[in-house]
């Protein structure tokens, strides 16, 4: 599956993703330095935070987590999480 990485709903969705994140680890991380590539365990996210961000990434975009969906891939890149992100919102 390929993605247009700059397609303003993906750009519109990675934001509100950093947005969560920061809120999630309360991290003084800008939330403008968190690239695709970026590990998200090499800025703080633990199996505390992950979950909080998880069940405001939920609440936001209105999907519900299968166990069977998660994994640490998705925390190894920020743009995995954006990917599954996107392929789990709802389509207007």
């Amino acid at each position: 599956m390929t993605h247009d990485t700059h397609s303003p709903r993906r750009e519109e969705i990675a934001a509100t993703i950093r947005s969560c994140l920061v809120s999630a680890i309360g991290s003084t991380v800008a939330a403008d330095l968190i690239a695709d590539d970026t590990n998200l365990f090499d800025v703080g996210v633990d199996s505390m935070n992950m979950t909080d961000l998880l069940l405001q990434l939920e609440e936001r975009f209105g999907f519900t987590l299968a166990p069977e969906d998660l994994s640490a891939d998705l925390f190894m890149r920020f743009s995995n999480l954006v990917d599954f992100v996107e392929s789990h919102v709802p389509r207007d």
